[in-house]
């Protein structure tokens, strides 16, 4: 049985567009805290694991568990669903790089297997009227880095490297090389 472990609708339109419909989605429920001195590599890796050790499959079972994280500098812009919250990250990552980082896990067997995918991109420098009316959109609420790919933030991005899905928040080429 295919188990993806999130509540993420983006994770699971993912999933589903290259043939791979979950069998079952089971949300984890885990502390997201950060560790102090961790970094943001140790972080979304631990997360993603502890969302796998949290839930109970059969040994036969592949549950697939991500956490994914959006990096300026080594500061982590968490998700948020405060107004203001968004309108500093989005400010913040305006005229900049960053780096979306995602762990992945497949847990099957009593076995967690884990990999760390990057993608860097460039936001255009953004205006008060862009980032006003991105904030209307509400696109950017429980987004890490206040903005989705997926909808209308597209339109921020002129330089992506590396993996599109990663960016939405599951690295589909390599969880199907996994």
């Amino acid at each position: 049985m295919l188990i993806l472990g999130s509540a993420s609708k983006a994770r699971k339109n993912l999933l589903e567009k290259v043939g791979l419909k979950p069998d079952l989605v089971k949300s984890p429920n885990i502390l997201e805290d950060e560790i102090v001195g961790e970094t943001p590599l140790e972080y979304v890796r631990r997360i993603a694991t502890e969302k796998s050790k949290s839930l109970e499959v059969s040994d036969s079972d592949f549950l697939i568990t991500a956490d994914t994280v959006v990096i300026v500098g080594k500061k982590i812009l968490h998700k948020t669903e405060c107004e203001q919250k968004a309108i500093i990250q989005l400010k913040l990552l305006s005229g900049r790089r960053h780096k979306v980082i995602t762990a992945l896990c497949v847990k099957t067997n009593n076995m967690i297997y884990c990999n760390i995918v990057k993608t860097t991109l460039k936001m255009k420098r953004l205006t008060s009227k862009d980032i006003n009316n991105y904030i209307k959109t509400k696109e950017w609420v429980n987004k890490s880095g206040s903005y989705g790919l997926q909808g209308a933030a597209i339109g921020f991005f002129p330089f992506i490297s590396g993996c599109y899905s990663n960016v939405v928040g599951l690295p589909i080429p390599r969880l199907l090389s996994m």
